[in-house]
């Protein structure tokens, strides 16, 4: 085995819109470029709907910039019915966009829907994410699943997350790391990386994890989440990237853009930079 001593010091490391939330789809990508970040990921919140903004990224966007827009979030009823209606509803303005700009991917997400256990949920989830995946495929967009780690949503674990995707041939993997922490760290021993294509990095407070909420998420370092340990774990099982940098908190929103986007790189670069084993 040889040492992967890769020239790119961040390993693909993208910019997600949500770390500058409130800066306009074309800046955020300028910024990623000028900063030196590998690619970005877009945001549905600013996009659907926003004819103007998605012409403009459209037009600036060069061929494989744009990793994925993020998102859909599956829906289901406390019976644990899909609401195929909400779906359908929503997946074809997000896949719209994904031709528009070139998105190789759209990201899903599970429900926040307190009270439903993940044996009643999953069954439904995953058709929900199959349904996407179909309607993805021939707009040759491929979809990934992101599971949260809040105790109001039923798929809520890295274990979880794999047995929605077993159930999904063709549908890929997201990892979080705030979402890791707060689902309580668990190994990823086997967690099926060959299915992972993409790590969301950030870091939390300390304050329990089960209370963490997007708006609490800090720059990679800044806070209590063991991401040298996650990241070595998925370095040693053959992970290589792409990664993201994304926060949701406000007051970042707040400030120059440029300059978070700058210091998110510089901390979280170093964390990517080790060898490793190949």
């Amino acid at each position: 085995m040889t040492a992967d001593n890769s020239p790119a010091p961040n390993r693909g490391l993208h910019l997600n819109g949500a770390t500058i939330m409130t800066t306009p789809t074309p800046e955020h990508i300028a910024i990623a470029r000028s900063t030196g970040f590998s690619g970005v990921e877009l945001r549905a919140e600013r996009l659907v709907g926003a004819a103007g903004e998605v012409e403009a990224t459209a037009e600036l966007v060069q061929p494989g910039e744009v990793w994925s827009l993020n998102g859909i979030q599956i829906k289901i009823e406390p019976s644990g019915r899909l609401r195929r209606d909400l779906l359908d509803e929503e997946v074809q303005p997000r896949l719209e966009i994904c031709r528009a700009v070139g998105a190789a991917y759209l990201l899903v997400v599970p429900p926040r829907i307190a009270g439903v256990d993940p044996e009643t949920a999953l069954p439904a989830i995953a058709d929900g994410l199959a349904r996407i995946r179909d309607r993805a495929a021939s707009d040759g967009v491929r979809v990934a699943f992101e599971f949260l780690g809040f105790g109001d949503c039923p798929i809520d674990s890295p274990s979880l997350a794999a047995r929605v995707v077993d159930r999904t041939p063709d549908a890929d993997l997201v990892i979080d790391s705030c979402h890791w922490h707060a689902s309580g760290s668990e190994p990823l021993g086997d967690f099926p990386i060959e299915r992972l294509a993409m790590v969301h990095l950030n870091d939390a407070p300390a304050k329990p994890p089960r209370e963490i909420e997007d708006a609490d998420r800090l720059l990679p370092t800044l806070g209590v989440i063991r991401l040298r340990e996650l990241i070595a774990g998925l370095l040693e099982r053959g992970y290589r990237g792409p990664w993201s940098l994304e926060t949701f908190n406000p007051r970042y929103w707040e400030q120059d853009p440029a300059v978070i986007a700058g210091e998110g790189l510089r901390l979280t670069a170093p964390l990517l930079a080790v060898p490793v084993r190949g």
